[in-house]
């Protein structure tokens, strides 16, 4: 089921026309993310009354932006779905969206100021290059290193357990170096 965003190419005018060279970029970039995700989650806030889209606040502090809502239920209903209701997922697809759009700024502000970047427009076509594979993209890591299930939380500590077959046997244990062999 494809989701359609309201005003997303509004927005998109904007992140491109953004000036990175101007002083006090970083306020003024995390203020134009904030206004204008709040302004594509009112839009696109599917409505009754009209509340749960008013609900949305926008919480600033000095390195990042946190847009919540009071109405935890009713927006929970919506995109996880009721027996009645199937569900709605626009807060997943409008965060997916801001989050490419802010990427792709960021990536052509660097291939634009920095001379090491400067031959790459936004750094595209750099993931299919097989030399330096895993840290060519701009974000860094290797690109299937998240996890696609919920993991328990630990300690962040060293773990001492064995892994058993997990990786193939070589070496002397299983190819030794002489070779006894009888002949009839």
């Amino acid at each position: 089921m494809a989701i359609e965003i309201e005003g997303l190419d509004k927005v998109q005018r904007k992140f491109r026309k953004f000036n990175m060279s101007t002083p006090n970029v970083k306020s003024r970039f995390l203020d134009m993310i904030g206004q204008e995700s709040l302004e594509l989650l009112r839009i696109n806030t599917p409505r009754d009354t009209g509340q749960l889209a008013d609900a949305w606040v926008l919480q600033k502090s000095e390195n990042s932006i946190v847009i919540a809502n009071d109405q935890q239920d009713l927006l929970s209903f919506l995109t996880v779905g009721t027996i009645r209701h199937l569900p709605n997922p626009f807060i997943s697809v409008i965060n997916r969206q801001v989050e490419n759009m802010v990427i792709d700024r960021l990536e052509g502000a660097l291939s634009e100021s920095h001379q090491w970047f400067s031959k790459l427009p936004g750094g595209k076509n750099r993931k299919m290059q097989q030399v330096g594979r895993t840290s060519a993209g701009f974000k860094g890591g290797v690109s299937f290193a998240g996890r696609a299930t919920m993991v328990r939380a630990g300690t962040g500590r060293r773990q001492l357990k064995r892994r058993l077959s997990l990786r193939r046997r070589r070496g002397a244990s299983i190819n030794p170096s002489r070779k006894d062999v009888k002949v009839g």
